[in-house]
């Protein structure tokens, strides 16, 4: 069976077209964490769960007991699940790699195996797995379903946020849906928990610009990542442009620097967590990240691997001495930070 889309192996499911093996893949996280859930709950009553639900980290994968796990028989319903999140293929001897797929591949009918990944990189490029993924999806495919989840356009997201929102009785047009996505960074998580909010506090009615900006991840917040981003990407014009709009007076240098130090040590973070083997819960969940500041982790966890320790440091040091200037000599504070910018990305060396 080809990689299916989210829109396809959620129809088959809807259909009662229940496989024994599913991966579950893609760059779009958020969607994949919660496509598992939703599997798991279709599969066993929740009542069931304690009795019939079998989970698993890959970094500490213990194979006999997965399978053990599969030859169990269910207990009070039709079906025993085995859920197996971020499996670290290049860390697997042959032998052990044999094994698993030895059990994957002799799965019974009261048996589901899902495997999700969420928190580590198999991607070699933008759209193709690395060789270790690519085999082991290609492997899976002829046994079971595999789905792709990409990244969902900004009409896509609009589209669900407003359908979500009916649901329960609320409007939002179009052009606010977007907003909304926007400022979310177009990630599900983040979105589905400003939806949260928003119905808790508008209830009924249409929701506004208004209600967006008063309740929701603060647009500061957001830009100050993405001016972060421009910043290491040394795109000094870019990160002027948002600098303009983030900065209307003087003393908002002040708090834009602030905030952009605190981007660049969430890069820092996610950039040696990378490096040390560590997954994007990891990071979350080691630095305790609040759940409406989750974005900031997952966002930096995917934008420092196309960065080098040494240039975030390099950021971070500059930032470093912005800072120090800003409170020790009389220099206006737009120009301790637009000098601080020049420097970084190379307009001016000797800024």
């Amino acid at each position: 069976m080809p990689v299916l889309t989210e829109k396809a192996a959620a129809s088959n499911i809807r259909n009662g077209k229940i496989n024994s093996l599913y991966l579950l893949y893609g760059h779009d996280t958020g969607s994949i964490e919660s496509f598992a859930k939703r599997l798991v709950n279709k599969l066993i009553p929740k009542e069931a769960h304690d009795l019939n639900l079998h989970r698993f980290v890959g970094k500490d994968l213990d194979l006999m007991r997965i399978y053990d796990s599969v030859q169990a028989y269910p207990m009070f319903c039709d079906r025993t699940v085995i859920v197996i999140n971020d499996i670290y293929l290049n860390e697997f001897k042959k032998s052990d790699l044999d094994f698993f797929k030895s059990i994957l591949s002799d799965l019974s009918d009261t048996v589901t195996v899902i495997i999700y990944i969420t928190g580590i990189d198999i991607y070699r490029n933008k759209t193709a797995l690395n060789k270790e993924w690519a085999g082991f999806s290609k492997f899976c495919e002829k046994i079971g379903t595999v789905v792709e989840f990409k990244l969902k356009t900004a009409s896509e997201l609009s589209s669900m946020i407003i359908s979500k929102l009916a649901k329960v009785g609320i409007t939002i047009n179009a052009k606010n849906a977007s907003y909304l996505a926007e400022i979310s960074l177009f990630s599900l998580p983040v979105i589905n928990n400003e939806i949260s909010k928003l119905v808790f506090y508008k209830q009924n009615g249409e929701i506004t610009k208004d209600d967006i900006d008063l309740l929701c991840v603060p647009r500061y917040e957001v830009d100050s990542f993405k001016l972060a981003s421009e910043i290491v990407s040394k795109n000094a014009g870019g990160a002027y442009a948002i600098l303009k709009e983030l900065c209307r007076k003087p003393e908002d240098y002040i708090s834009a620097l602030s905030s952009v130090n605190s981007a660049f040590v969430d890069l820092y973070r996610a950039k040696l967590a990378r490096e040390a083997g560590a997954t994007e819960n990891d990071l979350i969940n080691d630095f305790s990240y609040p759940a409406n500041l989750r974005f900031r982790a997952k966002n930096a966890y995917s934008l420092c691997k196309k960065h080098s320790l040494s240039d975030i440091r390099r950021c971070l040091s500059a930032l470093a001495q912005a800072d120090f200037d800003l409170k020790s000599k009389r220099t206006s504070a737009d120009i301790i930070f637009q000098k601080s910018i020049a420097k970084i990305t190379g307009m001016n060396e000797n800024a």
